[in-house]
């Protein structure tokens, strides 16, 4: 028997009991296809990336399994024709997949309001230099242009030079 993991999104038309049914007939499908259920798991409601059907939010159940490779074509088959499912992912099961809790998150779209806010709300951390930069400083040969360490800029100096640069001709710069 190969291990599996189906993660299904069923639409937000159904309520909280009637979700639990559709996982429940997800369940039992498998069994009757001789699959061992090890663990499923409603994942919640969250808002979808781009609609599906002309739904914008779903409930993702997460299912564990095991099963014999030859019933996998005709479970994706059936699957697939289910109304009550709008999208569903079969995949071979990781190693420690059964241990791991799952958190889902809502879709922010990168230039949103929300993801501006998002981006505000949280403090800028400098990029850290690489561990082997010394190493490779150290190692390099004298003809080699060794980085220099400049020191950083604030956005109005940074703004003179760039003036500075593009008042006069830009071939002359080349």
């Amino acid at each position: 028997m190969n291990q599996y993991e189906l993660l299904t999104i069923v639409p937000t038309l159904y309520t909280d009991v009637e979700i639990a049914g559709i996982s429940g007939e997800i369940t039992a499908l498998l069994k009757s296809m001789g699959a061992q259920v090890l663990r499923e798991e409603n994942l919640g409601k969250i808002r979808l990336a781009y609609p599906i059907k002309s739904q914008h939010h779903g409930s993702y159940l997460l299912v564990h399994f095991d099963a014999e490779p030859s019933v996998i074509s005709e479970l994706n088959r059936k699957l697939g024709l289910t109304d009550s499912i709008l999208r569903h992912l079969l995949l071979e099961r990781a190693p420690g997949a059964l241990e791991k809790k799952f958190e889902l998150t809502s879709y922010v779209a990168p230039l949103s309001e929300e993801a501006k806010k998002e981006r505000e709300s949280t403090p800028r951390r400098a990029p850290a230099k690489p561990s082997f930069h010394r190493e490779l400083t150290a190692q390099a040969p004298a003809s080699v242009a060794q980085p220099r360490d400049v020191a950083p800029m604030s956005m109005e100096e940074l703004d003179k030079k760039l003036d500075k640069i593009l008042e006069g001709d830009v071939a002359e710069n080349i």
